[in-house]
């Protein structure tokens, strides 16, 4: 029975996963966490940074601050018992282990997140989705564009990560450790 429900969001425009996910945390009647991992230095800031660098982070946090409101805005508009969690991506850890972990922390019990395409310059890195499942105790539901979702299952040992939580629909607010 899924009662909890994590959904990875990107930075990108792309909603299908955060569609799926609704979908199914209406059909669960479960709730549903938006989790937005935030990449303070990411690859294509690092030229930027040598010449304007509060300027990069200012333009970082604005985007990540837009992502979460759009996650909570449709969340809302669902009418489902949700929230919207962003954290900074630590320096020691990936992606994929990020979002398998708070998974946990959060005691989720489905994972939904999208598959992207991998890139042909970047074709030594293991898709998020993949890792995802690899990484994670929980059941994954892998939305793609092109195909039909994929459900996947995997094992993992999580340490504690650090919340910051956006917005919430829930009547009473519980702080996460």
């Amino acid at each position: 029975m899924i009662k909890h429900i994590l959904v990875a969001i990107g930075a990108g425009n792309d909603c299908t996963a955060l569609n799926t996910a609704i979908e199914r945390a209406r059909e669960t009647n479960a709730k549903l966490t938006a989790l937005h991992v935030v990449d303070r230095v990411p690859w294509w800031a690092t030229a930027s940074i040598e010449s304007d660098c509060g300027r990069t982070f200012a333009l970082i946090e604005a985007h990540a601050s837009k992502v979460a409101d759009h996650a909570m805005n449709a969340i809302r508009e669902a009418g489902i018992e949700g929230s919207c969690v962003t954290i900074d991506l630590p320096g020691n850890m990936t992606l994929s282990c990020v979002i398998a972990r708070a998974a946990r922390e959060l005691d989720a019990d489905l994972i939904v997140v999208g598959r992207s395409k991998t890139a042909h310059w970047r074709c030594w890195e293991e898709r998020v989705s993949d890792a995802v499942t690899r990484y994670s105790n929980r059941r994954v539901l892998i939305v793609s564009n092109d195909a039909a979702p994929v459900e996947a299952e995997a094992e993992t040992k999580a340490t504690p990560l650090s919340f910051n939580i956006v917005g919430s629909t829930q009547r009473t607010f519980v702080p996460i450790p």
